[in-house]
């Protein structure tokens, strides 16, 4: 990998867990990625601050049934803003349908609690390396 790749993570809506986000964020530093948290923010600010910073990969993390709504509407937003050829990853509690269908839907990763966030750091070292080739 050539550049430095930037990350902006955020929680969708009001839901006030983050430790979760804030040790994704903490280990993706540490390996190397650069880091932009934006905390708590709506679908529309998510996708303004993903184009602002020019972000290779917007993570967001969700503990609460309020992804049924705020999800679809930024897969909306990122269809209607062109920002499809960003990394999506989405961490948080959210039902094995809905994994599914959000993978479909142009999130390359969702995770569940207790992931190993140095293994979903070796999938984006991979997938930016494939991405180059």
């Amino acid at each position: 990998m050539g550049k430095k790749l930037k990350a902006l993570t955020a929680k969708p809506g009001l839901d006030g867990h983050d430790r979760g986000i804030k040790i994704v964020n903490r280990i993706f530093m540490e390996s190397g990625i650069e880091v932009v948290y934006i905390g708590n923010s709506m679908p529309k600010e998510i996708i303004q601050a993903g184009i602002d910073e020019d972000a290779d990969i917007i993570g967001l993390s969700i503990l609460s049934s309020s992804y049924k709504v705020l999800i679809p509407e930024f897969i909306e937003l990122v269809e209607k803003n062109g920002l499809k050829d960003r990394m999506l990853l989405l961490g948080g509690i959210i039902l094995p349908r809905d994994q599914k269908k959000y993978k479909e839907r142009g999130f390359a990763g969702v995770y569940g609690p207790g992931t190993n966030v140095h293994k979903v750091v070796d999938y984006i070292r991979k997938y930016f390396e494939m991405e180059e080739s």
